[in-house]
């Protein structure tokens, strides 16, 4: 008799932020850093939040300057 393994097919969710950002834009950085953008609007930030990578992520908002990784300045 064959075995056979159980795989749920479902990847876990990423947390992603969600805010301002310079010049009137939007951001969206994933906490874990694999994946981020900038978005000339907020609903625009979210809609890549929620569904990048091909799955439903978790989507935090941040009233506070959410800036990705190639705008921050590197000291």
């Amino acid at each position: 008799m064959a075995q056979s393994s159980r795989h749920s097919g479902a990847r876990a969710p990423h947390l992603f932020i969600v805010g301002p950002c310079a010049h009137g834009l939007w951001a969206a950085r994933d906490l874990d850093g694999s994946a981020e953008g900038v978005f000339r609007t907020r609903k625009a930030a979210i809609r890549f939040a929620l569904v990048e990578g091909g799955h439903d992520n978790i989507v935090t908002l941040s009233s506070e300057p959410v800036e990705p990784s190639f705008m921050r300045s590197v000291s």
